[in-house]
């Protein structure tokens, strides 16, 4: 039946919703964490990453560039090393066959000197006697042509080689052919080698022509240096040197270039950020900037706009909503106890009556504060306001959690009991318990005072089946309760008048 909870606090769950409602329009900053702060650290921007990203995009396409070029350098060199280096082969082998002249050849099919072939060891004694040229002679002439030194080593019997001779009158050096085969110089190798090696402790770039005899066996080796590694790898350095100043150079540049860039085009992202955070807070007075452009900017720009806007509309609905849900409030509850007033225990009442033909059954008791006017008169109305107060709270503390109290102007109050089981014995509980709570002493101002209260009852549908029959009843056995002295309860009986009561 609407005799429930429903019925009874109605006035108090409204005023609730309007709490509730009041209190969504405001941030809760006590129990949300606070957003975070439209400045970032530049690593942590939209701008820092993209720059970040593109520099890494630069350094890595440069260093790939680079790595390409010292490649093509690096193999151009060698190329060019090798043949400037069989070209001083060429200039040795000539040189040593027009001093020597029982020296013979072997070429390739292009007729490039691949061997130089003699029946003796260069350089010794014999050839010397023979020729009338010391080897040193011989190896300053060809050193003279390819401007490098150039030396005549014989082979040892342990398969090691031996310095005759150099140009430039230098120290005994040994020689060191890496990875080269004897064989290879021997008899099988179709040119000579060419490649670094290294004479004592420097490392050349040479060409080693092999001295062989007609049947093969390898005598020795003539050598042409085009010069010492370090020496060939100085432009190397100097290439990358360069390379990195260059990176340098376009690293800055580029850096600068994105700073502009970016500072330019994402220069908005920071003010919409901001924009959002203010709308977050409730903040919604200022308008959104870059409404206008027509880039991606300008439809982010749009979006929070239009989220703006709907911010500022929901905030104005529920103010409206608040006003109505308070004027409500009002309507229905009593400005100074905060009890349903008349207008809502009418409303009780009747749907409370509206399902008496489906067998339920309640109470309607109404009750007035005795000796409230001398209060009045003695205290002032302020006392007088105060008692009112006290009271209600007493009386609600002594109702239960179906159970309907309303104030219904004055001193004069009204409840709205449902019955559970036997309506006389649970109306004369409550009324009985309501006489012995009001008549405790009150403290007003520093004051004791102490009331009473008179309940007249009447139990529907026995004593009336419409709002205005019970209420008629009850107000009847009010009287009837005052008649008899105050202070006490009556229920309504038939017969029973203005001017006469009968006791419980």
């Amino acid at each position: 039946m609407p005799l429930t909870g429903s019925m009874i606090s109605n006035g108090a769950m409204w005023q609730d919703v309007a709490e509730g409602e009041s209190a969504n329009m405001e941030p809760s900053s006590s129990q949300e964490p606070p957003l975070p702060a439209a400045g970032l650290p530049w690593y942590r921007t939209l701008v820092g990453k993209v720059a970040a990203f593109m520099v890494l995009g630069v350094v890595f396409a440069y260093s790939m560039g680079a790595l390409l070029g010292l490649t093509i350098v690096e193999r151009s060199a060698r190329e060019q090393w090798a043949r400037e280096a069989l070209v001083n082969a060429q200039i040795v082998s000539a040189t040593i066959r027009r001093i020597y002249t029982n020296v013979a050849v072997r070429t390739d099919p292009s007729g490039q000197v691949t061997h130089l072939v003699s029946e003796q060891a260069l350089g010794d004694e014999d050839s010397v006697l023979s020729t009338g040229f010391s080897p040193v002679d011989v190896l300053a002439l060809a050193s003279a042509q390819t401007r490098h030194n150039v030396w005549l080593f014989s082979r040892l019997p342990d398969g090691r080689f031996s310095m005759v001779a150099d140009a430039h009158h230098g120290e005994d050096v040994s020689l060191t052919l890496p990875q080269v085969p004897e064989l290879s110089l021997a008899a099988s190798g179709n040119e000579p080698y060419v490649g670094f090696a290294w004479l004592g402790h420097e490392e050349h770039f040479i060409s080693a022509l092999p001295i062989v005899s007609s049947q093969g066996e390898l005598w020795g080796v003539s050598v042409a240096s085009i010069g010492t590694k370090a020496t060939l790898y100085h432009v190397h350095r100097e290439f990358l040197l360069k390379v990195v100043a260059s990176l340098g150079i376009v690293l800055l540049a580029t850096a600068l270039l994105l700073s502009l860039l970016m500072h330019q085009l994402f220069k908005p992202v920071p003010r919409l950020i901001k924009a959002l955070t203010h709308i977050s807070h409730n903040r919604t007075e200022q308008a959104t900037p870059y409404t206008q452009r027509q880039d991606e900017i300008g439809c982010m720009a749009q979006a929070i706009e239009a989220l703006r806007k709907k911010v500022v509309e929901r905030e104005l609905l529920l103010e409206v909503k608040e006003e109505a849900l308070k004027f409500q409030h009002l309507a229905h509850h009593d400005a100074l106890t905060k009890l349903p007033n008349r207008v809502q225990f009418n409303d009780a009442l009747r749907d409370a009556v509206a399902q008496l033909p489906s067998g339920e059954r309640f109470n309607v008791m109404i009750f007035d504060l005795d000796r409230f006017k001398a209060v009045n008169d003695t205290l002032g109305h302020a006392a007088g306001d105060e008692l009112l107060v006290q009271a209600s709270r007493r009386v609600q503390r002594l109702l239960a959690e179906r159970e309907l109290v309303a104030r219904l102007g004055g001193d004069e109050f009204a409840i709205l009991q449902p019955v559970h089981h036997h309506a006389l014995d649970e109306a004369s509980v409550r009324a009985g318990r309501l006489v012995a709570a009001l008549r405790e002493p009150f403290d007003l101002q520093g004051e004791r005072v102490q009331i009473g209260v008179s309940i007249g009852i009447a139990l529907a549908p026995r004593d009336g089946e419409s709002s205005h029959t019970l209420l008629r009843s009850a107000d009847v056995a009010l009287y009837a309760a005052k008649a008899m002295g105050r202070g006490r309860y009556q229920v309504f009986s038939s017969g029973m008048t203005m001017g006469a009561g009968h006791g419980v």
